[in-house]
């Protein structure tokens, strides 16, 4: 029986590869994977979305300023609905208020229950 040599262990190759192939493959294998940390960290996708959310920032900022503009142009109610209503009841004549003021006693629910 032959006697085993560990000193042999492992020393022996039963495959052989072409020069530099470790070096390219390493090569090969970091470039993916940076490829792959530009696409976690965002990489296209990320500057996309920032140009995004940049325009859509300009439009909400373009609405705000169109309104700060144009809302002090319009015209301002300078009494509320109440008031606009007694003052068009005091332009009337006398005879217009008594009408007013029968025709609606007769038909108010409040008034007359």
């Amino acid at each position: 029986m032959k006697q085993f040599d560990f000193e042999q262990v492992g020393k022996r190759m039963p495959y052989n590869v072409p020069d530099g192939f470790f070096d390219k493959f390493e090569a090969d294998v970091m470039k993916d994977v940076r490829g792959q940390k530009d696409d976690v960290r965002g990489g296209a996708n990320r500057k996309k979305a920032l140009r995004i959310a940049l325009r859509a920032a300009m439009v909400v900022a373009a609405a705000v300023a169109l309104f700060l503009v144009v809302q002090p142009l319009l015209p301002k109610s300078l009494t509320d609905d109440f008031e606009s209503v007694e003052l068009a009841f005091n332009n009337l004549s006398t005879e217009d208020q008594d009408f007013l003021i029968q025709v609606y006693e007769e038909d108010d629910l409040f008034m007359n229950p």
